[in-house]
């Protein structure tokens, strides 16, 4: 099966009727999902520099994270 980058318009209408306050959740086919740790969705944005576009969802590992920012 091949695999299809997901457009910001599939994103839009997935996400209608969503609750605002609802938590992104990461998942893979191919274990990107399986680090150490909770994987969590830590930004979302659309990139734009000369010819380069696309929207940018942002993952990490947290690891021994506590919940809070760095500094706090």
């Amino acid at each position: 099966m091949k695999k299809k980058a997901l457009t910001v318009g599939e994103l839009r209408k997935a996400l209608e009727g969503v609750p605002d306050a609802l938590e992104v959740q990461l998942s893979s086919d191919t274990g990107v999902d399986q680090g150490e740790g909770e994987i969590i969705i830590e930004s979302a944005e659309r990139v734009t520099y000369g010819s380069t576009d696309y929207f940018d969802i942002y993952a990490n590992d947290t690891g021994d994270w506590d919940g809070e920012e760095d500094g706090e």
